[in-house]
């Protein structure tokens, strides 16, 4: 009988791969990776292992309400001029544990 080429895996890894990160569920606005696929650098060549800061933000968008300037999900930030700002960090957290 001959032996594997390889050595076995050990346990630890054969457990399964780690959670992909739940901003994957939006298409990316800065790469144009589609909803489920890993963000790209814009040539698309070469795979990121984190998502673009812009997707985590279209993320926080879609799925949270921002307890900071109190807009429903879908809508941007707002300041109290009402005029759109980047994501308030109120918001990052609400979609952490909307995620979870």
């Amino acid at each position: 009988m001959t032996r594997p080429r390889s050595a076995p895996m050990p346990a630890a890894l054969r457990a399964g791969r780690p959670a992909p990160h739940p901003a994957r569920t939006v298409r990316c606005p800065h790469c144009g990776s589609a909803e489920g696929a890993r963000c790209t650098t814009v040539s698309g060549r070469i795979t990121k292992p984190q998502p673009c800061p812009a997707r985590i933000d279209a993320h926080a968008i879609q799925t949270a309400v921002c307890s900071t300037c109190q807009v429903l999900p879908t809508y941007p930030c707002r300041n109290e001029h009402g005029l759109e700002t980047p994501v308030h960090t109120a918001r990052y957290t609400e979609a952490k544990e909307t995620a979870a």
